[in-house]
């Protein structure tokens, strides 16, 4: 047993340092939702620096539609290190280890009798830290990993939920926290909450006390804002335009099994896991914790029958996984088939994990967002709306770029999914853009199907006239792929004094 211990603990350790290496090494470009995040937390560190009253008015409107706390964590780094994109993402790596924590502390609660319950914590923890979609998530700042980690330090208290006012303040300040990581945050805790309602009960007063206040600094100014863009990321608009108009239920679910044992959990870790399932199974060992760890795993379901095919949103729900996977592994009577199965658990997890480690190809160049950046605001650029959304290359990503410079410059998109040129020319004036970024050279295959359809308009807009620009600037981004910088802001006197560099004049 105290060498199955040592065992997790240097699976968790080199899982992490691993990461660690793997950021260093091939740090990856921010695309959309994590380069959001960051510009959102470099503006948060710059409004700090200000003072408590811009960072209050800062955080208070931080998003909108997504909850803040991913992009506060960052800033005491940004203190020692200064602003940057590679910083932010320690956050996660050190939140996959208390996440690895949460789950050996969660095992020991939800199996307090078990006589091998220090072998299941420790294999649980380590299988923890072999989830594909766990460690992967860990290397780029998603929100996912901290939501994972603070799910698991709940389900923990959950399990070992006791009735006095220190209990319940502990399990007020997670769901606080929760809420301020992801609107989700109660639906990976609903199950596990229901099992334990008698003795959570009395404490659920000082529970409401301490998270309710705690989630109102954001939420009292962005409800409404949340809980629309959660139904339209779900089961909504944005959904439809990720999965397709025509995806039935027997795809989804066909889709979702697939990404969830092919990707989130990989194919041989998925195979041993229902292995050691199945033999457990046949002795028909579901005890209390077992039934707890169930419980944890249920959103899966309602993943499954969602629209939205995004696999991240189940990583807050894997830990559960590993935790019935260490309880089978560890229900066999035979030393020998405990030991085989644990071997077949963790060599499965170890193999998938180095060849998605150190056997993938390195990433490709980052394309040369700085030069862009730079030469958008030279001139005093102030807002830039860019025809163009590609992983490497898009509104966010720059704008995360300029909040890191501490530059007043702010990148837009022609609005999300935008298929009509007439509504992104609409968006141009609504937004105040006074620069335009077009992209050249960038191949078809690599454009994200749903996305960019209304460039071409907006590029005949230029050429036509119809949208009076001249040119400020061009620089390139990556080898075949330049981009034009046009001034769409000036007086319309001085664009007429200026017409013989206007583009298709």
């Amino acid at each position: 047993m105290r060498r199955l211990r040592w065992t997790a603990a240097v699976f968790a350790a080199a899982t992490l340092a691993a990461g660690a290496w793997r950021v260093l090494a091939d740090p990856a470009s921010p695309a959309w939702d994590d380069a959001w995040y960051l510009e959102i937390s470099f503006r948060l560190f710059s409004a700090l620096k200000l003072g408590p009253v811009p960072f209050i008015g800062e955080y208070a409107s931080a998003f909108r539609i997504k909850a803040p706390l991913l992009s506060l964590l960052p800033l005491p780094l940004y203190a020692l290190t200064g602003a940057d994109e590679a910083v932010a993402v320690w956050v996660n790596l050190a939140a996959l280890g208390a996440t690895c924590a949460a789950v050996h502390a969660a095992a020991r609660a939800l199996w307090p009798a078990h006589p091998r319950r220090e072998a299941v914590a420790a294999l649980a923890s380590a299988l923890t830290a072999l989830l594909p979609l766990l460690y992967g998530l860990s290397r780029v700042f998603l929100v996912e990993p901290v939501l994972t980690a603070l799910v698991a330090a709940a389900v923990w208290r959950v399990a070992a939920a006791r009735t006095d006012r220190r209990e319940g303040a502990r399990l007020g300040a997670l769901l606080g926290l929760g809420l301020l990581a992801k609107l989700l945050f109660p639906l990976y805790l609903a199950g596990p909450i229901w099992l334990r309602r008698e003795r959570i009960r009395p404490q659920l007063k000082t529970i409401l006390l301490v998270a309710a206040p705690l989630a109102a600094t954001w939420y009292a100014f962005n409800l409404p804002y949340v809980l629309g863009f959660a139904w339209s990321a779900g089961f909504g608009k944005i959904a439809a335009n990720y999965s397709g108009a025509a995806y039935s239920l027997g795809t989804r679910l066909s889709d979702f099994s697939a990404a969830l044992l092919g990707d989130a959990l990989s194919w041989p870790l998925s195979a041993a896991m229902a292995l050691c399932a199945a033999a457990a199974a046949r002795r028909g060992d579901v005890d209390d914790g077992s039934r707890l760890a169930l419980a944890w795993a249920a959103p899966l379901g309602v993943f499954a029958l969602g629209v939205n095919p995004e696999i991240r949103f189940t990583a807050p729900a894997l830990p559960a996984l590993a935790l019935l996977s260490a309880r089978a592994a560890m229900s066999f009577d035979s030393r020998r088939a405990r030991a085989a199965a644990a071997v077949l658990l963790l060599g499965a997890g170890t193999l998938v994990f180095i060849r998605r480690t150190f056997l993938l190809p390195a990433a490709s160049p980052a394309w040369n967002r700085e030069a862009l950046v730079a030469a958008t605001a030279a001139g005093g650029g102030t807002v830039a709306a860019v025809a163009l959304e590609h992983p490497r290359l898009n509104a966010n990503n720059l704008s995360s770029l300029a909040a890191a410079r501490g530059l007043p410059l702010r990148f837009v998109s022609l609005g999300y999914a935008q298929t009509s040129a007439e509504a992104a020319l609409i968006r141009l004036k609504d937004k105040g853009a006074d620069r335009l970024i077009i992209v050249s050279g960038v191949p078809e295959a690599e454009l994200p199907p749903f996305l960019n359809r209304a460039n071409e308009g907006i590029e005949r807009a230029l050429a036509s006239g119809r949208l009076p620009a001249r040119e400020a600037g061009r620089t390139s981004v990556a080898p075949g792929v330049s981009a034009l910088i046009y001034d769409i802001g000036r007086p319309t006197s001085e664009r007429r004094s200026r017409a013989g560099s206007a583009p298709g004049r």
